[in-house]
């Protein structure tokens, strides 16, 4: 016999609550579902009533005949809904400076979450204002908000479209806004070998040789510029469409992909198309609302062109154009023009819209912490002893109550604190800003710390980057294993070496120049001993590299107490044999005539050489110390003119290794002066 357990009326009643619950709660997730599908916001069948006079390759009179297969149909709406499918794959983490356009953007693939990196520009390196960080996921591309304000966006996308590659006109059969998608590239280079739209300094996106980038695909995709943007975005590669222009034209999925990166794609100051169109999700700040700046299609048009079709107080034809694709597609599928439900078409324009701009005090507003020390990735010191390290706080509504600094496993607690590291390496400080209630801002910074004295920690220094701007002087680089210092402004094209941009300070062999073994010679240089007696002016070796005394000393080991304040004084990397002598050079160059130039003591066993020029100089002179083999320098230094009748220029050789080398001097045009072949001794 079974038993059953009674249930009380009040268990039973909140049971079947909770099944009712579980239903409706099943019935919303197969609804949402389904509202993502893409063709609830279009279908094929509307598709040919929306675009009745599409590109025809049989049929370029317009007559209406659409493509009889589907290889011809290259605005066909497999081909779009493929484009939209593929694109909801694509990620985009980007990370923009504050107050400015300068990005880096990640790119991932939500299938595989493979990431890429397509994009950082120099600005984003050397800038230390904040990061803000926004996540642009083009699945949401008509699929955000409820149904009308996808299908809202979607007609605003395709008018926007139509308007770029329309072939209608007012008394076109069907109507002027029935042929959308009619041309699939720009007038005057269909069916041509024209080349145009080469932006040909652009060394970020450089332009293929005979390839044009003229206006290609539904949203007319014109630049190479901007070819290789939507490359890194599409395939996260920038060479496809560069390499490739005409890609764009020769398979319709990928034409309505460029498209769809640009509706999505944010370009500070501008908001994207897509944020504009989905109410609440972009707000204007109260100086923009000023200038007429607001959400709806007229924000899609100074997106998009707003440089030459708004802000003119009276609506542009192509503006009116616009608004008549987008009141035809909007009355085809029966939502409002307005974002507000409203269908006023002149509150669909950009006659009385300024134009986006930069936000100046954008940073100012931020609650964010940036460290001010180190700076630009390095910390130079003379001896592993207390240093500083400090973050420069930003909290407009007094949202930090804490700060802390992480780093090597140490807590500090404050936004200004000593540490003192452990060796000459790479670090990484974390500093966290504690906000009761809310998410902790973090900043974090690698920098490397290095003995500027001794090289040691060199390895650690960041590798000069050709795709960076040095913007202000004072950067310290390494480049074939030479460290510089840029002394100006730097661009791609200052490589080190190669002009007097940078000054070559030393030569980084492993990690500092250190080779050989505790103690041992170096040439005729004997080894530091642990009971040794060094009197003042002493020499000795330890780890590759020599010092001399400066007062008596004993038992300090001379990598340890070098610097100021300390018994050693570090000379010069170690090198393991001393080069031939040769005299003191004497030699006059046809550059500037009848100039002749004198170096002493020749060979070089101090750490200053003289130079000695027999004429006056009205410029800046530029003293260069070569690799007598390579041609790489290892020392630039810049010397002010001082004299009438000659110059006497003191070079400081504490940096350069033991060696032969070539000292050449050049006038502040780059124009060698005289050079003269020089020995360093031990």
């Amino acid at each position: 016999m079974k038993t059953f357990t009674h249930c009380p009326k009040s268990s039973v009643a909140r049971r079947f609550s909770q099944s009712i619950l579980a239903v409706l709660l099943l019935l919303v997730i197969t609804f949402s579902a389904r509202a993502q599908q893409f063709a609830d916001v279009m279908t094929a069948a509307e598709w040919d009533v929306f675009f009745p006079h599409r590109y025809n390759p049989d049929d370029r009179t317009g007559s209406g005949t659409l493509p009889n297969t589907p290889a011809k149909d290259f605005y066909s709406y497999a081909n779009f809904a493929e484009a939209v499918r593929r694109m909801a794959n694509i990620k985009i983490i980007s990370e923009r400076r504050c107050g400015t356009n300068a990005y880096r953007l990640t790119r991932v693939d939500k299938t595989t979450g493979a990431t890429v990196v397509i994009r950082t520009d120099a600005d984003f390196n050397t800038s230390a204002a904040s990061i803000i960080t926004a996540t642009i996921d083009y699945g949401t591309f008509a699929a955000e908000g409820d149904l009308a304000a996808r299908k809202r966006e979607l007609m605003a996308f395709l008018a926007n479209i139509s308007q770029e590659t329309t072939g209608g006109w007012p008394a076109a059969p069907g109507g002027q806004y029935a042929w959308g998608l009619y041309f699939r590239e720009e007038v005057g280079y269909e069916g041509t070998s024209n080349i145009g739209y080469r932006d040909e300094n652009n060394a970020l996106y450089p332009p293929a040789p005979g390839k044009s980038y003229h206006g290609r695909g539904p949203i007319q995709l014109s630049y190479n510029y901007n070819y290789g943007q939507a490359s890194e975005f599409i395939f996260g590669d920038k060479n496809v469409l560069l390499a490739n222009p005409e890609k764009v034209i020769q398979e319709g999925v990928i034409a309505f992909q460029t498209a769809i990166w640009f509706w999505m794609a944010q370009q500070y100051p501008k908001p994207s198309c897509h944020d504009v169109m989905i109410p609440g999700k972009w707000t204007p700040a109260a100086e923009q609302t000023a200038i007429g700046l607001k959400p709806g299609f007229g924000a899609t048009v100074n997106i998009i062109n707003g440089g030459i079709e708004c802000g003119s107080g009276t609506e542009n034809a192509k503006v009116l154009s616009r608004i008549g694709h987008y009141q035809r597609y909007t009355g085809l599928k029966q939502v409002s023009l307005e974002l507000d439900g409203g269908n006023n078409p002149v509150n669909c324009g950009c006659a009385n819209m300024g134009r986006f701009a930069i936000d100046n005090a954008e940073c100012s507003k931020i609650t964010s912490l940036s460290f001010t020390a180190p700076a630009n990735g390095i910390l130079s010191v003379t001896s592993l002893s207390p240093v500083t390290l400090s973050v420069a706080k930003n909290d407009p509504r007094n949202e930090i109550t804490q700060v802390f600094i992480n780093i090597d496993g140490q807590r500090l607690a404050g936004t200004s604190v000593q540490w003192t590291p452990g060796a000459y390496k790479s670090y990484t400080a974390t500093a966290v800003g504690i906000r009761p209630g809310k998410d902790s801002v973090v900043s974090t910074v690698t920098f490397a710390v290095w003995n500027s004295q001794t090289l040691e920690g060199c390895a650690y220094l960041p590798l000069w980057d050709a795709t960076k701007t040095y913007t202000s002087a004072g950067n310290i680089v390494r480049y074939n294993n030479v460290i510089y210092r840029n002394q100006w402004w730097a661009g791609a094209g200052d490589v080190p070496g190669t002009n007097t941009t940078w000054a070559a300070a030393g030569t980084c062999n492993g990690n500092g120049g250190d080779g050989g073994g505790n103690g041992q010679t170096c040439g005729s240089v004997p080894g530091w001993t642990q009971g040794g007696i060094y009197t003042a002016g002493s020499e000795v070796a330890y780890n590759g590299k020599i010092y001399k005394a400066k007062w008596w000393t004993q038992g300090d080991r001379p990598d340890q107490n070098a610097g100021d304040g300390q018994p050693w004084q570090f000379v010069s990397i170690c090198s393991a044999a001393a080069p031939a002598l040769v005299t003191n050079a004497a030699v006059a160059y046809d550059d500037v005539k009848g100039v002749t130039l004198k170096v002493f003591p020749n060979p070089v066993t101090g750490n200053t050489l003289q130079v000695a020029l027999n004429t006056a100089a009205a410029q800046k002179l530029r003293v260069v110390v070569l690799d007598a083999v390579s041609g790489q320098p290892v020392l630039q230094r810049q010397y002010v003119p001082s004299g009438k009748n000659g110059q006497q220029l003191q070079v400081d050789m504490s940096h350069v290794p033991t060696g032969i080398w070539i000292l050449q001097v050049n006038d502040e045009r780059g124009v060698k002066v005289g050079a003269a072949k020089i020995v360093r001794l031990q």
